[in-house]
């Protein structure tokens, strides 16, 4: 089976829709072109604590994978909570995905805005489904795009379970990217 890359979202996206800053886009594009380091999937979390978010593992509500939150100490404003009860796979595209909610959906210039997308109790959250799909297709694009997919694909012969571990994600988000990419 061939794939090619079909996603409506791609690095070249991500790029646009980062800041115009150099330091930044640089931290993002080594991220995208290089997605394992000593045999083992690039650390997310150094990703995220380069661009300036804190990171934190905590108890979150069942169905809640992470969420950004405003964080003055951090150097850019914002902390992503992660679910302390995921598995470390999930824990890694949830981070993406809440780094996509950053610079797709949020006001970078007012970390004291307060979320919109659940109180900060953590009793209730609201879901806009096109923000987490764009939110999604953020952190494919940073783990799949460029080829980077279709090359393992072909590298390991589809073996999902292969994949889900080249890239350091749950085989689940392997079969939705497989499928999404299938000729």
């Amino acid at each position: 089976m061939q794939l090619r890359e079909q996603l409506p979202y791609d690095v070249r996206d991500v790029m646009r829709d980062l800041p115009p800053d150099g330091c930044v886009r640089d931290t993002v594009r080594q991220f995208t072109l290089n997605p394992r380091i000593q045999d083992r999937a690039r650390s997310v979390k150094v990703l995220a604590e380069r661009l300036g978010f804190a990171v934190l593992e905590v108890p979150l509500p069942v169905g809640m994978n992470g969420r950004l939150v405003p964080d003055a100490f951090a150097e850019n404003g914002w902390c992503i909570e992660i679910n302390a009860d995921l598995s470390v796979q999930a824990k890694r595209f949830a981070l993406l995905h809440e780094m996509g909610h950053y610079f797709l959906h949020t006001d970078h210039d007012d970390p004291l805005l307060d979320p919109v997308h659940f109180d900060l109790s953590g009793e209730t959250f609201y879901v806009n489904l096109d923000e987490e799909r764009e939110a999604n297709a953020f952190a494919e694009a940073l783990l799949f795009g460029g080829g980077q997919l279709a090359a393992a694909y072909s590298l390991l012969s589809g073996h999902q379970g292969k994949l889900a571990k080249y890239f350091g994600v749950t085989e689940e988000v392997i079969r939705i990217a497989v499928t999404r990419l299938r000729v």
